[in-house]
């Protein structure tokens, strides 16, 4: 059985970014139901105020007249920037770590819906992420019912009665509510989702007609058109028929005939299907199974045993679907959670294990810029923000370690680990120098300490002694491969090249690729 620190850490591994030995110490001594509380009950927490509500764009063109909206402004690597950076200083972990979920559930990607008011529509799905990450699965699956980038994504925008679109309503079934399994035994047929479709026919966005790009004039007197339109929130960009036809575009484009869903005759409309799932058996039971073991997968580990994933959908259903119980219960009284089975069974995401990293090495202060952390570093680690490959999001698991991928990581960990004093994006020696002082050494400290307070910090689990004598010679080596003396005070005035080094080394360690 895990010790009352080693539940505390593995619990902070897995519904934050991780904690450092002496945040751990701290926080065990506050008891596992206190922390699990006020991780899943962030909203009591004050956020750093030094993170902007709201991405600000990296270029003001000359010209744009006072008082033009920022979100007219801001482009796809204003959006990953600004998230990346949140996810780095928040104090409230626990809600990143589900935005980062539901970023993968609901996978949509930029690729598609980028063009036109692409990324303020991204913008907008990842805030409706934020605002119900631990709330009710309910009033979030509506929320992307008339999501901008979701509509445009799955092809919904042309989605009418006189020639249905199926892409959304299949989805909706097959991935975000009651998943393939539910079809396999029965939970949803084939018309079934060509009724639903029809329940979503007009529900679309007004963006080719009072959403277009504003047009300003540039310095030079050139008329030029912005990233985005003027519209401010999504309610302003979609269109969703009224209960009678009014004649507007989305009622003209809207079936108001009856369908049949789940043997169930009706006039729906796409709130309805959604409500439909999650009031009616057997659907209200594969849709609590479904995401359950879906959130039990993403913190603790594969394939989990019928009786955990029997449970997790009891309390979903016994809750209404309100994911902040759900993990709560999950935290507190699934002992499978803390299972030897679940340590370090999961393979770090590249989103975390970028962040995780920098958080752990106390680099919380770093600034990301997704121009090279998202469109080059974690595209190269397999995982590009805002960029899933389909929508099933990532496979993730072992792909998330190919070679190319592994070596991307090895390689930013050495970048991030060498001296560099110019570049606040590299690790400092001031923390380093804080790194030890926290682990309780001074100038003093032997290699063999330094090695234990490191894996203790980063990997979090005891190394193989093989490896670990390894670690400790090659801080004894000297410049000619002899092993000596190593003096913390010593690295201190070479820039802690050594210590650099066996940042390094950890960081692409194999059992570092897990948590």
């Amino acid at each position: 059985m895990p010790s009352p620190s080693e539940k505390i850490s593995h619990l902070m591994r897995r519904a934050a970014f991780g904690a450092a030995p002496h945040e751990v110490e701290n926080l065990a001594a506050q008891g596992l139901e206190a922390v699990v509380d006020q991780l899943v009950n962030y909203e009591q927490i004050p956020e750093d105020p030094s993170i902007p509500a709201a991405p600000v764009p990296r270029n003001r063109p000359a010209g744009v007249p006072a008082g033009t909206p920022d979100i007219a402004l801001i482009d796809f690597v204003d959006v990953a920037s600004w998230w990346m950076n949140l996810m780095l200083r928040t104090r409230r972990p626990l809600c990143e770590r589900m935005v980062l979920f539901w970023h993968d559930h609901f996978a949509t990607s930029v690729e598609k819906v980028n063009n036109p008011n692409g990324a303020k529509h991204l913008l907008w799905q990842n805030q409706l992420q934020r605002q119900y990450a631990v709330g009710n699965f309910r009033d979030l699956s509506k929320g992307i019912n008339r999501d901008p980038a979701m509509l445009r994504w799955l092809d919904n925008v042309f989605n009418t009665k006189g020639s249905p679109n199926e892409n959304y309503a299949r989805e909706l079934f097959e991935i975000f509510m009651l998943g393939f399994e539910a079809f396999e035994q029965g939970g949803y047929t084939e018309p079934d989702v060509q009724q639903a479709a029809r329940a979503f026919t007009g529900w679309g966005t007004n963006l080719l007609r009072t959403d277009n790009p504003i047009v300003y004039t540039d310095g030079n007197g050139n008329r030029q058109p912005t990233q985005n339109g003027p519209a401010l929130n999504p309610a302003q960009v979609v269109q969703i028929p009224p209960a009678n036809n009014n004649g507007s575009p989305a009622a003209n484009n809207h079936d108001y005939g009856n369908k049949t869903v789940f043997t169930v005759v009706q006039n729906f409309n796409g709130d309805d299907i959604v409500d439909l799932v999650l009031d009616r058996e057997p659907q209200r039971t594969h849709a609590a199974r479904m995401l359950g073991k879906k959130l039990f997968e993403y913190f603790a580990y594969e394939d989990p045993e019928p009786h955990v994933v029997d449970h997790l959908a009891a309390v979903l259903k016994r809750t209404n679907f309100n994911v902040r119980a759900l993990l709560r219960d999950m935290f507190l009284n699934v002992k499978e959670f803390y299972s030897e089975r679940a340590m370090f069974a999961i393979t770090k995401w590249p989103a975390y294990y970028m962040i995780s990293t920098l958080r752990l090495l106390g680099m919380q202060n770093v600034t990301l810029d997704a121009r090279i952390d998202n469109n080059q570093t974690l595209q190269a680690m397999g995982q590009w923000l805002f960029w899933p490959p389909d929508v099933f999001g990532w496979p993730g698991r072992e792909d998330w370690i190919t070679t190319s991928q592994y070596f991307a990581r090895a390689n930013w960990a050495n970048t991030l680990a060498t001296f560099n004093a110019a570049d606040q994006r590299r690790l400092s020696n001031a923390q380093i120098s804080d790194m030890l002082a926290q682990g309780g050494f001074t100038n003093t400290a032997t290699a063999e300490q330094v090695v234990d307070y490191l894996v203790a910090r980063l990997i979090q689990h005891q190394l193989a002694p093989e490896v670990r004598q390894t670690l400790v010679d090659y801080l004894k080596k000297n410049n000619s491969g002899q092993i000596g003396n190593y003096s913390a005070n010593t690295d201190r005035s070479s820039n802690f090249v050594k210590t650099r080094g066996l940042v390094h080394l950890l960081l692409a360690r194999p059992e570092y690729q897990n948590y």
